[in-house]
């Protein structure tokens, strides 16, 4: 087998171990939010929303940012009745700022001044510093502008689109928390596995050949991901890719629901894709970050086009659990689907 798996312990790959080797990985095989699972487990389900990697990192923090933008740093909704170019670009200026800070915050911490070593980094490689394909053949650059350029505008164009619509009353589903508290806070629940399905869906279908070719590719070129490329994208991904928040154009919502899922979309995968489990605190995990599970996707193409908020890649034969088993009999079916392509 061509890839190795280096144990699931911090720090360096092993002497003659193989160079695509984990560093690090969690505990195998990845399994699945238990949402899902048959017979209906509610304790483990519990469990599971309340848990470091789902309340603490996803729900908390990002719930408390987007309720900080809509009372602090955003333009008053009267000023969203009609389209002008100063509200507009404020949306813009605070959605950049956050991406600078987020992913712009990571890349210091981990690869510039490497805070934390290579403790919970997956891959043993660095990032690319002289690669052709590449913009000025920097990965980091080229990731900056795509996200910059092409991801902060087109999450801001749906950002001001519903902010745009509740201003003119197009929206009728305005939820006041005081009123429907129950609803309120299961909505910040639910949107992440919303977001896995829809992520599903338009990823399969970003992997159709000509889109591929098309669109996606440009993000794949990063098969050894930083905070900088989770939202390095072609434009055409990042309006299929974030065009799972217009779910709430039929769901009643509050605006601070359109800001939570924007931003765990953009800034979201700016963690997801640091090449890091978490930031660790005397050696301790303290925040959840990256996604093994992703990471697999970006080494192997094949597998993994979703993530373990909902079990879409079991369902439909596409899960790599990370088991030297689970990639042997993925290449398997590679090679056998190559095989019968070719007759």
């Amino acid at each position: 087998m061509a890839d190795t798996t280096v144990g699931a312990g911090d720090g360096a790959a092993k002497p003659g171990a193989a160079k695509t080797a984990w560093l690090w990985h969690p505990p195998l095989p990845i399994k699945s939010a238990p949402l899902f699972a048959w017979p209906p487990q509610p304790a483990a389900l519990v469990k599971y929303l309340v848990s470091p990697f789902f309340l603490w990192s996803l729900i908390l923090p990002f719930g408390a940012l987007a309720t900080l933008t809509w009372y602090y740093l955003q333009p008053p909704l009267a000023m969203s009745v009609t389209w002008q170019v100063d509200w507009v670009l404020w949306v813009f200026a605070r959605n950049l700022g956050l991406m600078v800070v987020v992913a712009g915050g990571l890349h210091l911490f981990f690869y510039t001044f490497q805070r934390q070593g290579t403790k919970r980094k997956f891959d043993p490689r660095d990032l690319d510093r002289d690669n052709p394909k590449f913009f000025a053949r920097n990965q980091v650059w080229d990731n900056i502008f795509w996200t910059c350029a092409s991801g902060v505008t087109i999450w801001t164009a749906y950002e001001c689109f519903f902010l745009w619509a509740y201003a003119n009353d197009y929206l009728p589903y305005y939820l006041e928390w005081t009123r429907h508290p129950v609803w309120f806070v299961l909505m910040f629940l639910a949107i992440p596995f919303w977001a896995s399905f829809h992520f599903y869906c338009v990823h399969r279908l970003l992997h159709w050949p000509p889109l591929y070719k098309l669109a996606h590719a440009l993000h794949h070129r990063n098969d050894n991901p930083g905070p900088w490329s989770g939202l390095s994208m072609h434009p055409i991904e990042h309006v299929l890719y974030l065009s799972s928040v217009l779910i709430h154009v039929v769901l009643m919502s509050h605006p601070i629901h359109i800001l939570f899922h924007n931003q765990w979309n953009a800034l979201g995968a700016a963690t997801s894709h640091t090449g890091y489990d978490s930031i660790l605190l005397k050696d301790k995990p303290i925040f959840a970050l990256g996604a093994f599970h992703h990471q697999l996707h970006h080494r192997y193409f094949n597998c993994n086009y979703g993530n373990t908020f909902t079990p879409c890649d079991k369902w439909f034969g596409s899960d790599l659990d990370g088991t030297p088993e689970s990639l042997a009999k993925m290449r398997k079916r590679w090679r056998d689907k190559r095989m019968t392509a070719k007759t």
